[in-house]
């Protein structure tokens, strides 16, 4: 009886053991040591912020990057838009 008792005091100090659980574990890249300092990581780029320009014709507001442009360099919010050509004021 006591045999058994001590397997199993061994085995729990085997499976606790922090040496035996990372070479368990394969030191996956993924989790840290606990003995090695934790690599830094940057944090992302904030997006960068876009330029608005309004409709020549319905005056909605849209970043410069989805307008069309006609030839006079006017910016419109759709094709109709650019089609039926600038407000008249």
């Amino acid at each position: 009886m006591l045999k058994f008792l001590l397997l199993a005091v061994l085995v729990l100090w085997l499976l606790y053991s922090p040496g035996v659980r990372r070479l368990v574990r394969g030191l996956r890249a993924d989790e840290p040591d606990s003995d090695a300092p934790a690599p830094t990581r940057r944090a992302p780029a904030p997006p960068q912020p876009l330029t608005m320009v309004p409709c020549a014709r319905c005056g909605i507001h849209l970043p410069s990057s989805e307008a069309l442009v006609d030839d006079a360099g006017r910016p419109f919010c759709s094709e109709a838009h650019r089609r039926a050509g600038p407000r008249q004021s």
